[in-house]
């Protein structure tokens, strides 16, 4: 009962918020002079309900530059008409043209134990480089984090499916100008 208010008072919040496609206005030009880097965030837990994703972007100087969060329970990538969706986020992060890397990358989540339910949280630590130029809109690809007995993190390109989605839900029908240079999977790491 309880969760549900909490979900409840969550949405009337969100409510007033603007959507991305309020926000982006058919456009993925960033504002005068910044660049945006766009990278889906998701994952897979034995329960999603409680899974939690974050990542941390740094910048040439190893100072965090950017964090992006995605809640297994609320946030979803749609893909394609007829695509599966899948938990997890596409996010959007607008940052000054320049160096930068995935730094890290975290999940948090429960798992039903022998003892009652039991609380991960585990961080993995990347060094993913990439780098953007003034008005440029960069496709970084895709973060999975599995979050089960030996949880993982793995660097993919899905643009498909995010391509479908940006077109869908951010209302951004022509994406022919966004750069596509996918975090190198070598970099994938296990905490």
């Amino acid at each position: 009962m309880i969760r549900r208010t909490f979900l409840v008072a969550m949405l009337v919040a969100l409510s007033g918020c603007t959507t991305m496609a309020d926000r982006l206005r058919g456009s993925l030009t960033p504002p005068p002079g910044q660049a945006y880097a766009v990278v889906s965030l998701v994952g897979r837990a034995f329960n999603p309900d409680s899974a939690t994703l974050g990542l941390t972007v740094s910048n040439a100087q190893g100072r965090e530059a950017a964090q992006g969060i995605a809640s297994l329970t609320t946030d979803t990538v749609f893909g394609e008409e007829g695509m599966s969706p899948v938990e997890g986020k596409l996010v959007l992060l607008t940052l000054p043209p320049g160096d930068y890397r995935l730094s890290s990358v975290w999940a948090h989540w429960v798992e039903d134990g022998v003892f009652g339910a039991d609380m991960k949280i585990k961080q993995f630590k990347l060094n993913a480089p990439f780098h953007l130029e003034s008005n440029e809109a960069v496709y970084l690809g895709e973060v999975w984090v599995d979050m089960s007995f030996l949880p993982e993190v793995a660097l993919r390109d899905e643009r498909k499916r995010d391509f479908g989605h940006m077109r869908r839900v951010w209302k951004v029908e022509d994406l022919s100008a966004v750069q596509i240079r996918p975090l190198s999977q070598a970099q994938a790491a296990r905490p």
